[in-house]
């Protein structure tokens, strides 16, 4: 289904689909988690300050496109945990300040306030690194903001940007040493665009639904880091 115009009940159902993508897959997120500290624990984090944030935006009743993603900022924000469930909330609350008043929203309210959420959460971290969760927030922003200007489908446009998040992803390990070392890619980079990939299944008609007992998305191999040099990460 084409659509060129999202109002609140479906940035809802955005939402909330691409938080049961990160939920249904944080272990593999989890098992990503080397940086800044490898206790494999990004996944868990970043999926219960994304279903804190589904609480709340289930809870509204006067569903809009401003009710909606203020609630989603609320919650995250209240149930924000570890360094990668922060920024996270950060940009939320970005993507939410960008859409106030607006009940509905084109592909380039939506990449604004993209771009709005990074700007916030970059603000937030004190020694914002690159090679992580903000590199492919910041680089599928100003993609979308390119996008926005030739792409009003917002199903062409969600797959487009799921693709540059993808590709930023995988080039973390050249941007962060202790990734490559361990032969991974950023383990908060690889949960936001699990959300992504969860809105996008929205708008191609095939939302994710949240999972019983957990599963993962493909098989991983669990690995120890001990050996691996963090002396250069801060550097």
């Amino acid at each position: 289904m084409k659509y060129s115009n999202v109002d609140g009940q479906l940035l809802k159902e955005m939402l909330l689909s691409g938080a049961y993508e990160l939920e249904n897959n944080k272990s593999l997120v989890n098992s990503l988690n080397v940086f800044p500290v490898p206790d494999g624990d990004t996944g868990t984090n970043m999926g219960a300050t994304i279903m804190s944030a589904v609480s709340e935006v289930k809870g509204v009743k006067n569903i809009t496109v401003q009710t909606v993603s203020d609630a989603a900022a609320m919650g995250s924000l209240m149930g924000a945990r570890g360094n990668s469930g922060v920024i996270l909330s950060q940009l939320l609350r970005g993507f939410s300040k960008q859409l106030k008043g607006k009940t509905t929203i084109t592909t380039k309210d939506f990449a604004l306030a993209l771009k709005e959420g990074v700007s916030v959460a970059y603000r937030a971290v004190m020694k914002p690194t690159e090679g992580t969760i903000l590199t492919v927030a910041r680089e599928s922003a100003d993609k979308a903001i390119e996008l926005s200007k030739r792409e009003s489908d917002f199903m062409v446009f969600m797959q487009k940007l799921y693709k540059e998040a993808a590709a930023t992803l995988e080039r973390t390990p050249e941007l962060l040493p202790v990734l490559k070392q361990a032969g991974v890619v950023d383990a908060g980079g690889k949960g936001l665009l699990c959300i992504y990939f969860g809105m996008l299944k929205r708008l191609e008609d095939r939302e994710t639904e949240l999972n019983g007992p957990e599963t993962l998305a493909q098989e991983v191999k669990h690995q120890t880091y001990d050996n691996i040099d963090t002396s250069n990460i801060y550097k």
